[in-house]
């Protein structure tokens, strides 16, 4: 039986004796090399036992969309909604095809089960309701709404957790995680659940398109599936009247989408990851698993700049069964779901396993589908009548036609056949109905954690200092080499959905002739999301570092040097799931690479686990650094400034107390802004020496000044982030460079003096001499600039009254 490792850790590998568009001999049977032709799938259990896991394929249900003057709604990916769309069944030997959607006026995303005797999909009924998840037999009979979202529901897919085997599940569970007996409470059949993307109404992406997608699972049986698997009612929207409820699972200020199943029992998904001036502010499409809980998302292809490909979007992907190939849709724009199909191999997602498996002969690719017999299934067109395909691996293209209308557009297709139901992983989440948990992390110290969403999970990192990203100029590089004992913080910041209630305040474009430009509403480099700081924490001498700060939060950190300043920030949104702990060797920008976890002593890993600390050492972030009078650091502030959820308890020195810990709540994390923050410093202390004949010109109070008509912006704002002709607006602009403090000429000169080995321009100070900016602010003063320039250097994001929690000047 087959090992590798996953997440550091070693596990079995299901081996699959059919090879996808290869040439191998399994068991006997040779296996084709692509086509039409069906042959013998035999896959090897966890027991070591062989066994065929599919039969005859006679049926496929596809998706069929009307061709618009409006061009293909893949160009609107994965946002589409196929207006007029139905999916049909084709007899591949009668050849007759029946529609199985009547009742809706639009339908699309089939995936069948695993008996191949129902199938689930996307769907918006002739009665209204939005985009739903539905099921129904592959007769078309038996019609059951799975959700009833405020929002748009899209690609289901069948997860088998807790179904490997059919049949009644015992309901065993105790009153306490650590205390009490296991009781039985029941029975439940052994349904699995449904995997979904869903995306609320009225959010926006960091694009500003008019959605934001992230995983859910759906429990069929109202909760009662989870509650048989980990002892808890699923957590999250109930819909009692379907008797479903359904739980997000991935954070993402973009989106998460086009979920699949791995061969080990992972979710697989595309994810976009734009967080600012990442990729030349373009952002990147990656490819990403998870398992069935959301505990453990990382990265497969796609998140380094060195990564091959040459394209924006990376899409439903899948993996072949017997060679293993991670296949998916290239596509030359982000929010194209149409393009050339390539591959990496699942084992090993490096450059020298990519090979683009079509040739680019004008026509295009999508819904790439590989059977176990080692055939594939795929959307072709050459002019946008796109129709089924057998996909002949040989010759890298389109082969034997399946089926096209001339008046639709054939896509999505989904073989029936009795499927295999891969290994599911074993994992536990919180949720509100469990009761009071106890975890103990510390001998003496406890955590009592009083129901969910309001929970808190873990992160430990070995080195903080570990990294593959170059040394640079731009935000996405490290300013300079650090070295163990250099990093003295971390910087944890949030990204906030964007929800505009009132869409005539937010004016896309007003800052046209800023960094960012019409693509950004803060006009600063980043992208349409509001930035806040979770918290800090200090970091050991050896470089590692461990916090725990609120769950089911998109976060990403920044390490920092002894100005407080960052040196390095993450360029994905990261997430903690309630209770969960999360591991890394190094703030690095990478790819998952199968690397285990070492054996790695590290300083944080040991006081988490067995130091007796006190109340305020306890891992959680802190809201504030402190400097000395030179501006280094000093350590986190401690006191009643400690970042935790509102419901965390936590026990004395010596485990003799158990005292809420008041602070910085989940209500009071912070934004730092420019209209409410620094605005009121700047006229107290800057504008009475900056004018026009003084630049930058700071005067003018907080009155927005009209520029191309429109007045969105201070006349300080204004001036900060002015574009500097002939200079790379990804490295900042005459004052400011967004998300790097540490390289922003307005920095230098309120700290008076270099700050990394990049200047930020020519003569950085005045021929005149300095004139001792540091002596005009307080310490807090001066480096809340910097903390407004590396979170982004924020208007406030959405003109108008500010509605996030703020945080005003110290």
């Amino acid at each position: 039986m087959g090992k590798r490792i996953i997440g550091g850790v070693m596990v079995s590998a299901l081996i699959a004796g059919a090879l996808v568009c290869g040439d191998i001999f399994a068991s006997g049977n040779q296996v084709l090399t692509g086509g039409s032709k069906q042959g013998k799938a035999l896959w090897t259990d966890y027991c070591g036992m062989s066994k065929e896991v599919q039969g005859p394929v006679d049926v496929v249900i596809f998706t069929q969309s009307p061709r618009t003057a409006k061009g293909d709604p893949y160009q609107n990916y994965p946002h589409y909604v196929s207006e007029g769309s139905r999916i049909v069944s084709y007899n591949l030997k009668t050849k007759e095809i029946k529609v199985l959607t009547n009742d809706f006026a639009s339908a699309f995303d089939p995936c069948t089960y695993w008996d191949g005797k129902k199938f689930a999909f996307a769907g918006i009924h002739k009665k209204g309701g939005g985009c739903q998840i539905w099921e129904m037999n592959i007769d078309g009979s038996g019609v059951r709404q799975m959700t009833d979202y405020k929002g748009t529901c899209r690609s289901p897919i069948y997860y088998a957790a807790g179904s490997i085997e059919e049949g009644k599940g015992r309901i065993i569970w105790r009153d306490r995680y650590f205390e009490g007996d296991w009781k039985e409470r029941g029975t439940v059949d052994k349904t699995g659940f449904i995997i979904f993307a869903g995306s609320p109404d009225g959010v926006m992406d960091e694009f500003h398109n008019p959605y934001a997608y992230n995983l859910f699972r759906l429990d069929t049986q109202g909760g009662h599936v989870t509650e048989r698997i980990t002892g808890h009612v699923l957590s999250g929207i109930e819909f009692p009247n379907l008797n479903t409820t359904i739980d997000q699972i991935t954070y993402n200020v973009s989106s998460n989408y086009d979920p699949s199943l791995t061969p080990d029992g992972n979710i697989l998904f595309s994810s976009v990851q734009a967080n600012g001036s990442r990729a030349e502010g373009k952002g990147r499409v990656l490819l990403e698993v998870d398992n069935w809980d959301g505990a453990y998302p990382r990265a497969i292809y796609g998140n380094c700049p060195d990564e091959i490909g040459g394209a924006c979007g990376r899409s439903q992907a899948k993996i072949t069964f017997g060679d293993r190939k991670l296949v998916f849709v290239e596509s030359p724009y982000m929010n194209w779901g149409v393009g050339q199909l390539a591959a990496v191999s699942w084992d090993a997602p490096y450059n020298k396993t990519y090979e683009r498996l079509t040739k680019d002969d004008g026509g295009l690719y999508r819904s790439p589908y590989p059977l176990p017999d080692d055939r594939m299934l795929v959307s072709y067109a050459e002019r946008g009548d796109f129709g089924i395909y057998w996909f002949d691996c040989k010759n890298g293209k389109a082969g034997e036609l399946v089926y096209n209308d001339p008046e639709w557009n054939e896509h999505q297709p989904a073989p029936v056949y009795v499927k295999y139901r891969p290994r599911w992983i074993n994992t536990f989440t919180a949720g509100k109905n469990f009761g009071v948990t106890v975890v103990t992390y510390q001998p003496f110290d406890q955590v009592k954690v009083e129901g969910y969403p309001h929970s808190w999970g873990t992160w430990n990192c070995f080195d903080t200092t570990l990294t593959d990203t170059e040394i640079g100029p731009y935000p996405s590089q490290r300013t300079k080499v650090m070295k163990p004992g250099d990093v003295k913080a971390v910087r944890i910041v949030e990204g906030v959905q964007c929800v505009e209630p009132d869409a005539s305040r937010f004016r896309a474009g007003a800052g046209s002739h800023l960094l960012g430009g019409c693509r950004s509403s803060s006009n600063s480099g980043t992208a349409f999301q509001q930035r806040r700081i979770i918290g800090y924490q200090s970091v050991e001498d050896d470089g590692s570092v461990v916090t725990s700060q609120t769950s089911d939060t998109p976060y990403y950190i920044q390490i920092l040097d002894d100005k407080g300043m960052a040196v390095q920030s993450g360029l994905s949104w990261a997430y903690l799931r309630p209770y969960h702990g999360r591991i890394c060797g190094g703030c690095h920008d990478g790819s998952y690479r199968g690397r285990a976890y070492q054996n790695t002593h590290a300083k944080s890993l040991y006081n988490w686990w067995y130091d007796d600390r006190s109340h305020y050492d306890s891992p959680f972030a802190f809201a504030y650094l402190k400097f000395d009078r030179n501006g280094s650091y000093q350590g986190v502030k401690h006191g009643d400034d400690v970042v935790v959820p509102s419901d965390v308890y936590y026990g004395g020195p010596s485990g003799t107390t158990s005292q809420p810990v008041e602070g910085l709540t989940d209500e009071k994390r912070r934004t730092v802004d420019f209209r409410r923050d620094l605005q009121p410093i700047i006229d107290a202390k800057c504008a009475n020496c900056h004018n026009a004949s003084n630049p930058p010109d700071l005067s003018g109070g907080g009155e927005l000044v009209a520029v191309d008509g429109l007045a969105a912006f201070s006349r300080a704002y204004n001036s900060l982030l002015e574009s500097q002709r002939g200079k790379d607006t990804n490295l900042g602009g005459k004052y400011i460079n967004p998300s790097s403090a540490i390289n922003s000429l307005l920095i230098w000169r309120l700290y008076e003096t270099p700050l990394s080995q990049f200047a930020p321009r020519e003569n950085v100070f005045p021929v005149e001499g300095r004139v001792m900016h540091d002596k005009f602010l307080t310490q807090d003063e001066r480096y809340l600039f910097v903390e407004w320039a590396d979170i982004g250097a924020q208007w406030d994001n959405i003109q108008g009254p500010d509605f996030y929690p703020g945080y005003h000047s110290r």
